[in-house]
C-alpha cells in the first residue's frame, strides 16, 4: 500500500495509536508534531517505525512553511493536534484560539496546496455543550459551553467551507467523545484514579460525583478512525466515535477503579462536592452527555469491544503513567 497519511498532533494520545494501526495496515504514515512532544514519546514512536513505514517531522501547525514540507506527496490527512484541556484553554482563550482555529485553518491551506484528497478533522463532544437529550446522535445542535468546544466547532465550519471552495477535497469529522487507556496522561480521570489507587491514594471526585459520561477505549476508537479513511462512505459525514455501551458516573467509575485495581486496601471514593483545588471550571461543567454511536455502526460497521472494566485492568498493568503533558 502506498498511500501517504500525515497525522498532525501523531505523537499524542490518540495520534500514537492510530499511527500504530496505519503503520502494521502497511500506509506509508507521517507523524508531524511538536519536537518536545516527538521527543517525549520516542520510544513508542520508534517501536512503531520497527513495524512499517513512519516519518517523524517536527513542526508547527502555525508555522505554514514547516506543514507545506509536511504535506507534499500527502493522500489524506488525519488532523488531531489541537489545544486542550478546559483550564488550560480558559486560561489562554487567544492561545487556544490561535492553535485550533488559525492552526486547523493553516493545515487546510496546506491540504489544498499540495492536492491531498481527504482531509479527517478531529472535534469533540464539547461541541454539543450540556446536550438537550442523551444518547447524542450527530443531529444534535452544536453549542459550545467552552472556548475550547467553540474553536471545535469553528474547525468543523472551517473543514466543510473548504470543501465547499474546493471540492475534490473529500472530508470526515470525528466528534470523539472520552476516549482512554494505556499511555494517556494522569491529567485525565481515568488513568489518574488507576495511578493513585496502585499507590494506595483515594481517588477524588470533584463536584457531586453524579457527572455522566461514555467511556471509549483508544483501540476501539481508532478502529474507527481507520475505518472512517478506508470506506468512501463516510465522504462528507460527521460521527460519534466512543462507547454507547459504557456509561459512568464519576462516582460509579472511580469504584470500579478502587475494585479492580486495588481491591484488598482500604480505599473510598471522595466525592468532594465542590471544584476547589480541581482544573475543572464549575459553570463550564457538563452533567451529562453521553454517545450514541449507531450511526457510525450502520455506516462503517463500528462496533466497540472493550468494556471499562477491561480497559481500567489495562491501564493497571501498564509500565508507566505520565503525570502530565508539555505545556507548549
Amino acid at each position: 500500500m502506498n498511500t501517504r497519511v500525515v497525522v498532525t498532533g501523531g505523537a499524542g494520545f490518540i495520534g500514537r495509536e492510530t499511527i500504530r494501526k496505519l503503520v502494521i495496515s502497511g500506509y506509508d504514515v507521517l507523524c508531524f508534531d511538536l519536537a518536545e512532544q516527538i521527543e517525549r514519546h520516542k520510544n513508542i514512536l520508534s517501536e512503531i517505525a520497527l513495524l512499517g513505514k513512519l516519518t517523524l517531522t517536527h513542526g508547527s501547525i502555525l508555522d505554514r512553511n514547516s506543514l507545506r514540507d509536511a504535506m507534499n506527496g500527502a493522500d489524506l490527512v488525519i488532523h488531531l493536534a489541537a489545544m486542550l484541556g478546559v483550564k488550560k484553554t480558559e486560561d489562554n482563550k487567544l492561545g487556544c484560539i490561535e492553535v485550533n482555529i488559525t492552526g486547523t485553518d493553516n493545515v487546510l491551506a496546506a491540504t489544498v496546496m499540495h492536492g491531498v484528497k481527504k482531509f479527517v478533522f478531529a472535534s469533540s463532544s464539547e461541541v454539543y455543550g450540556e446536550p438537550d437529550t442523551n444518547p447524542i446522535k450527530e443531529s444534535q445542535t452544536t453549542k459550545g459551553k467552552t472556548v475550547y468546544a467553540v474553536t471545535k466547532i469553528a474547525g468543523e465550519e472551517l473543514t466543510k467551507g473548504y470543501n465547499q471552495r474546493y471540492p475534490n477535497l473529500d472530508f470526515t469529522i470525528i466528534r470523539f467523545f472520552n476516549t482512554y487507556g494505556e499511555g494517556q496522561v494522569a491529567q485525565f480521570v481515568l488513568a489518574k484514579w488507576v495511578m493513585n489507587a496502585l499507590q494506595g491514594i483515594n481517588p477524588v471526585v470533584y463536584g457531586d460525583g453524579n457527572q455522566t459520561r461514555s467511556y471509549g477505549h483508544v483501540d476501539d476508537v481508532t478502529k474507527g478512525v481507520q475505518m472512517i479513511i478506508e470506506n468512501k462512505k463516510s465522504n462528507g459525514k460527521t460521527y460519534n466515535l466512543g462507547n454507547s455501551t459504557q456509561v459512568r458516573t464519576l462516582k460509579e467509575l472511580a469504584q470500579q477503579v478502587i475494585d479492580i485495581v486495588a481491591p484488598n486496601k482500604d480505599l473510598k471514593v471522595e466525592v468532594l462536592g465542590n471544584f476547589d483545588g480541581a482544573d475543572r471550571i464549575p459553570e463550564r461543567e457538563i452533567h451529562i452527555r453521553y454517545c450514541d454511536t449507531s450511526y457510525a455502526n450502520r455506516e462503517l460497521g463500528y462496533e466497540p469491544k472493550i468494556t471499562v472494566e477491561e480497559g481500567i485492568r489495562r491501564i493497571a498493568a501498564q509500565v508507566k503513567i505520565h503525570s502530565d503533558w508539555p505545556t507548549a
